[in-house]
């Protein structure tokens, strides 16, 4: 009479389980691994079309502009520089041509653009550069010629008294009340370019305020005999 061996050792159940885990083709971790590579591939897809719409956008911006500067050129060639057309605004504001740039120097005479009318307050004499500001605040008015609605680019052509040692000053500048931007101004000329909404045009009435943050006199300084308190200097005004 044949006996049947029966096998008495405890069973391993996490060897099992390991065992089991070695067969199987996809494990919870394998998913979770294939998971994450799908989400990280549709982030990439979103990304990549963002991006599109953005350049789309930022293409649709430009055509935009340049259909805006092309009505503003055509309404410019049809208007009549007749010798009878005022020079003022209803509001008394001197008008300020497009693309017909007024410069502040002294040894510039100009009839029709008059400078001095474009300087509202805080300035001194004009000199044959251009003119300086008088202390920290200066204002510079104009009416923009045949305005009808849409962005105004204004350019100012602008520099500040540095004295030895010192950093550049910030200069604030205000279109209306509506702040513009804020510029870091040295002893050499630049431009800057200014865009201004319709929501601070208005009627086409402007006035500029340029806050200097640090207003100082040559003499005071030891720099040069200057003794007044010198502001911004400004040398060109220009609407586009």
């Amino acid at each position: 009479m044949s006996t049947k061996m029966v096998d008495s050792r405890p069973i391993d159940r996490h060897q099992e389980s390991m065992q089991q885990q070695e067969n199987d083709p996809l494990t919870p971790s394998d998913e979770l691994q294939e998971s994450a590579g799908a989400i990280e591939q549709r982030l990439d897809r979103l990304e990549h079309m963002m991006a599109d719409s953005i350049s789309r956008l930022d293409r649709l911006q430009h055509l935009v502009e340049l259909v805006l500067s092309e009505a503003h050129l055509r309404r410019r060639e049809d208007f009549s520089a007749s010798e009878g057309n005022p020079h003022w605004s209803s509001e008394g504001f001197p008008i300020l041509r497009r693309n017909w740039p007024v410069y502040f120097g002294s040894d510039r005479q100009d009839d029709e653009l008059a400078a001095e009318n474009f300087l509202a307050g805080g300035w001194f004499a004009r000199e044959s550069w251009g003119v300086w500001g008088s202390d920290a605040v200066q204002a510079i008015r104009f009416a923009l010629e045949d305005y009808r609605g849409g962005y105004v680019t204004v350019h100012l052509g602008l520099h500040c008294f540095v004295p030895p040692g010192m950093e550049r000053p910030s200069v604030d500048i205000l279109a209306n009340g509506y702040f513009l931007g804020n510029h870091k101004l040295g002893p050499m000329g630049r431009v800057i370019t200014l865009r201004l909404p319709p929501s601070c045009i208005g009627d086409g009435n402007i006035v500029l305020q340029l806050q200097h943050d640090a207003a100082a006199s040559p003499a005071a300084l030891g720099a040069a005999p200057d003794d007044r308190i010198l502001g911004v200097g400004l040398t060109m005004l220009d609407a586009a």
